[in-house]
C-alpha cells in the first residue's frame, strides 16, 4: 500500500466501518459508537476515497459491498490488535504484568533489597522478578550493559552513560569474632584499632576508608591480613579470626551465622552512601519506576 494511503487511514475510520457493518445501518451504528449519524457517513466516505473503494451499497438495507466484504475482517483484526496494546499498556501501569531487573552487590541483594523485594511482590504479584547479585564493582557495569534496568549500591563512579541518585547512608560496623577481646565493647575508636589486621572484601571500599581515616587523622591506616572477593566470605574469616572488617550494618542479620560482633565505631563515625543506578535517558519501565519509589520509602523510614 502507498504511503500516502496508510498516512491517511485512521483508527476512527476502522471503527467506523465496521460498526456499519455490524449494525447493518448507519443511524445504528452511530448509537454503539457514540458519534452522529452523519459523523459516521463522513468517516466511512472519507475511508472509501483512500482506497478507492467502495464499501456499502447504500440503500432501505445498507449491506457490505464485495470488496468490503473482503476487507472487514483486516479492519477488525487492526482494531482487536489496538485493543489488545490498549490493554497490554493498561496492565504495565498498573502493574498487572511487566518484568522488574535489579542488580545489586550479594550481601545488600540478600538482606535489605531482598526485604525490599518481598514487599514489592506481595504488592505486585504479576510481575517478574529478576535479581542479579553481584560484587558492588560489578553493578555500575551490570546497568550499563543493560543485564539491569536498575542497580542499587554504593557510591562508583558512573561515566557519562549511567547516572546515579542518593538513596541512603549505612552506617559502618567494626565486625570481630565472638571470642574477640573487643566483642564486649559498646563502641570502639580507631585509635584503638591501630594494630589490627583487617579482611578486605572490596580494594575500592578500602581505600574509601583510608581516605577518610587519613582526613580524621593521618596516623590512622589498615592493615591487611587478608583479601577477599565478597563479604560473605569475609565474615566468615573474621569469624574464624583471621582479622576485623568494616562492614555495612545491614550485614547484622548474618552475625550468628559466622558467629561474628558487630561494634559501632567512631572518632571518626564512618558511614557508607549508596545510590541508584540506571542508564542514562531510558524512561524507567513502570516496575522499575515503582520499585524506586518504594526503595525511597523505605531507606527515609530507615533513616537512610
Amino acid at each position: 500500500m502507498r504511503p500516502d494511503v496508510l498516512s491517511n487511514l485512521s483508527l476512527r475510520q476502522m471503527r467506523a466501518f465496521a460498526a456499519v457493518a455490524r449494525a447493518g445501518s448507519f443511524t445504528m451504528a452511530a448509537r454503539q459508537i457514540n458519534l452522529t449519524q452523519s459523523a459516521v457517513s463522513m468517516l466511512v466516505q472519507q475511508l472509501e476515497e483512500t482506497l478507492h473503494l467502495k464499501l456499502f451499497d447504500r440503500g432501505a438495507v445498507v449491506l457490505l459491498t464485495a470488496a468490503g466484504q473482503q476487507l472487514l475482517p483486516f479492519a477488525r483484526r487492526i482494531l482487536d490488535d489496538v485493543q489488545q496494546i490498549a490493554e497490554g499498556a493498561s496492565d504495565l501501569r498498573l502493574l498487572r504484568t511487566g518484568l522488574l531487573r535489579v542488580a545489586a552487590p550479594q550481601m545488600l541483594a540478600c538482606t535489605w533489597v531482598a526485604a525490599a523485594l518481598g514487599e514489592f511482590e506481595q504488592a505486585h504479584p504479576d510481575v517478574g522478578l529478576r535479581v542479579t547479585d553481584a560484587m558492588a564493582d560489578e553493578v555500575v557495569s551490570i546497568v550499563r550493559r543493560g543485564e539491569a534496568e536498575l542497580g542499587v549500591g554504593p557510591e562508583r563512579a558512573t561515566g557519562d552513560d549511567v547516572t546515579s541518585s542518593f538513596l541512603m547512608d549505612v552506617p559502618i560496623r567494626l565486625v570481630c569474632a565472638a571470642r574477640h577481646p573487643l566483642a564486649r565493647q559498646q563502641a570502639v575508636s580507631w585509635k584503638k584499632l591501630r594494630d589490627a589486621r583487617w579482611v578486605i572484601y572490596s580494594s575500592e571500599f578500602n581505600r574509601h576508608l583510608e581516605r577518610l581515616l587519613h582526613e580524621h587523622d593521618r596516623s590512622l591506616s589498615m592493615q591487611t591480613a587478608v583479601e577477599v572477593q565478597y563479604l560473605t566470605t569475609a565474615l566468615a574469616l573474621v569469624g574464624v579470626g583471621t582479622g576485623l572488617a568494616a562492614v555495612p550494618d545491614y550485614g547484622q542479620i548474618f552475625a550468628a551465622n559466622f558467629d561474628v560482633r558487630f561494634i559501632k565505631l567512631r572518632a571518626p563515625e564512618v558511614n557508607r552512601r549508596y545510590y541508584i543506578y540506571q542508564r542514562r535517558g531510558l524512561v524507567l519501565s513502570p516496575p522499575a519506576e515503582a520499585f524506586v519509589k518504594l526503595l525511597r520509602q523505605r531507606a527515609a523510614s530507615n533513616g537512610g
